[in-house]
């Protein structure tokens, strides 16, 4: 199998992406899977994925917490450069990358396919000291195990680890309109295409992983 990018480049990959979750959440005060949904529609989720070379080890994990930052419309507070590389959060970020790189799968397919960071976050207590290999199977175990039925917008919700509450807050949409959505009581591909997009980059997923590709927008 082709890896996503070089061996080379993973351990500054890995590093970076614990880096900028640990700052992010840590000393800055986010939520990982809202913030981890900025940075999946940023575009730099993608970058590192396609190998370029400026985000795998151009930059430190805190330029590329306040780059995602700057490109989803809330800049972070400037707070001090401290990194704990024993947080959670920074482990999570770290094993991420790695599954992504591991699986040839970039971070927005890992989350449409059931595995967002939120997952990985809550296997700390029972992953953290072991090898890699045992967050792999978990991985793909989860993966497998992901229900390919039911309603898009829920899955897609779930994944992120919102509620239903917060996605009407982020995204602007009332509650009522999210559950219509979910109840199957409004058809989401007839929401207009602007509508759908921000509840994507919201999501960190992409719009096919909203709309059944057999759909139209309007």
């Amino acid at each position: 199998m082709t890896r996503a990018y070089d061996i080379n480049y993973l351990d500054d990959a890995m590093s970076n992406v614990g880096a900028m979750l640990d700052y992010a959440v840590n000393s800055c005060g986010e939520d990982i899977s809202q913030f981890y949904a900025r940075f999946l529609s940023s575009g730099i989720a993608r970058a590192i994925f396609r190998s370029n070379p400026k985000y795998l080890a151009g930059m430190s994990g805190i330029e590329l917490a306040s780059l995602v930052a700057d490109r989803t419309g809330e800049a972070l507070p400037g707070k001090e450069d401290y990194i704990d590389m024993g947080s959670r959060e920074y482990w999570a970020g770290w094993t991420m990358a790695y599954l992504s790189w591991y699986m040839c799968m970039d971070f927005a397919t890992l989350q449409s396919r059931g595995l967002g960071v939120r997952d990985i976050y809550d296997r700390y207590p029972a992953l953290h000291e072991a090898d890699l290999s045992k967050a792999v199977s978990y991985a793909v175990k989860r993966m497998e195990e992901f229900q390919a039925g039911g309603n898009l917008l829920k899955r897609a919700r779930n994944n992120a680890g919102l509620t239903q509450e917060e996605l009407a807050d982020l995204s602007g949409s009332s509650l009522r309109v999210i559950r219509s959505y979910e109840q199957g009581q409004r058809a989401l591909d007839n929401a207009g295409v602007e509508n759908v997009r921000h509840l994507s980059r919201v999501l960190g997923c992409r719009i096919e992983d909203l709309i059944p590709i057999n759909q139209n927008l309007s």
